[in-house]
């Protein structure tokens, strides 16, 4: 998993993300069913609470803070994951999080609201982990601008891999535009996967089939 353009077949991530809803034994039984569905791997989603809402804001506060997990519970996971012989992946939403998650994860996985977050996506670089990052709300030449950014931190590229998504959810069918796979592909040399906001699983079969690495 260190060479994305070693990839003898499509890669499939199971998203976890926060539907454990807080609760580690919903994370077990979410990986479970991962290793059941086929999946090569599990990504979730690391955040402190603290640097998103003011703990003022005692509504809002609480509610996103019951989503996290405690830190030796990823640590568990993470363990957990390897023994059913699933990659462990987690999308660090700040910068102690990607922290935290250097010597836990397989992967890192950018988000779409963090793809222009330089400062965090180089963070997660100088660990020398994969790194995927999805695309959601930018244009081509932000695209190439992102990939520019990695060459000059010298990252290498077998090791970087860019999804195509449109960030909505759900994405209706006619707005999905599976073509830009393809295209992304075809201009940019790097490893070129589908993030996947559709509902049903037509949109991942002719992700495939445009020749997405990773879904």
């Amino acid at each position: 998993m260190n060479n994305f353009k070693k990839l003898k077949k499509t890669f499939f991530i199971a998203e976890i993300g926060n539907n454990h809803e807080g609760n580690y034994n919903n994370a077990i039984k979410l990986i479970n069913q991962a290793k059941i569905s086929g999946a090569d791997a599990v990504k979730f989603q690391t955040f402190d609470t603290s640097f998103y809402i003011n703990k003022l804001e005692k509504k809002r506060y609480k509610k996103l803070k019951k989503f996290e997990l405690a830190k030796k519970q990823f640590k568990r996971l993470s363990i957990y994951s390897k023994k059913k012989g699933l990659k462990f992946i987690s999308t660090p939403l700040d910068l102690e999080s990607a922290k935290f998650l250097s010597n836990l994860v397989d992967v890192f996985k950018i988000s779409s609201g963090d793809n222009n977050f330089y400062e965090l996506i180089e963070v997660c670089a100088k660990f020398k982990k994969p790194i995927i990052i999805s695309t959601g709300m930018l244009e081509f030449e932000e695209i190439k601008k992102l990939i520019s950014f990695f060459k000059k931190i010298k990252f290498p590229v077998n090791k970087l891999a860019i999804l195509h998504c449109v960030s909505d959810y759900p994405v209706n069918d006619n707005e999905a535009n599976l073509n830009s796979i393809k295209y992304l592909s075809d201009k940019l040399k790097v490893t070129i996967g589908y993030s996947d906001h559709l509902i049903g699983g037509e949109g991942c079969l002719v992700a495939v089939g445009f020749g997405a690495k990773i879904i």
